[in-house]
């Protein structure tokens, strides 16, 4: 009779550890598929306002007029902070992102290269939910602007 409990007792903590091991495995799954769809979101803002600003360029190096475009942008990513700045050098420019709360040098994650070579400036938070890009003209070269919309 002591070795049917003992039994027993080996099989339940058993099931125990595997269930417990399934349940983490599940769990560290889910929390993948969440980051991945976060990441996903976040680089389709990115393309969403670089395009937006491509558009803008264009129509300031045609019509030579400033531009100001104000772009409904989420709160936030899933739960996380996220923000966008303009960046460039000599040979091109950028918007760039990644999740926190505000930007550091060192910390881009995500990058979309604009087509054309302008000034590119500005950061935008995404705790604010708008952002305005104005574009204008700075003798021949197309100026563009990210900033919260005040």
């Amino acid at each position: 009779m002591p070795s049917t409990s003992v039994d027993f007792l080996h099989s339940l903590l058993t099931m125990t550890v595997i269930a417990m091991i399934l349940t983490c495995s599940f769990g560290l799954y889910v929390d993948l598929l969440k980051q991945v769809s976060e990441v996903n979101q976040l680089k389709e803002i990115l393309r969403q306002v670089a395009a937006t600003a491509a558009e803008s360029i264009d129509m300031v190096a045609e019509n030579g007029a400033a531009l100001s475009v104000v772009i409904r942008l989420p709160l936030r990513v899933g739960s996380r902070d996220y923000w966008l700045r303009f960046s460039n050098d000599s040979s091109s420019a950028w918007l760039e992102g990644a999740f926190g709360v505000s930007p550091r040098s060192e910390e881009q994650e995500y990058r979309v290269y604009l087509p054309q070579k302008v000034k590119a400036s500005g950061t935008f938070e995404g705790r604010y939910g708008l952002a305005q890009l104005s574009c204008s003209l700075s003798g021949s070269v197309p100026q563009i602007t990210l900033s919260l919309l005040e």
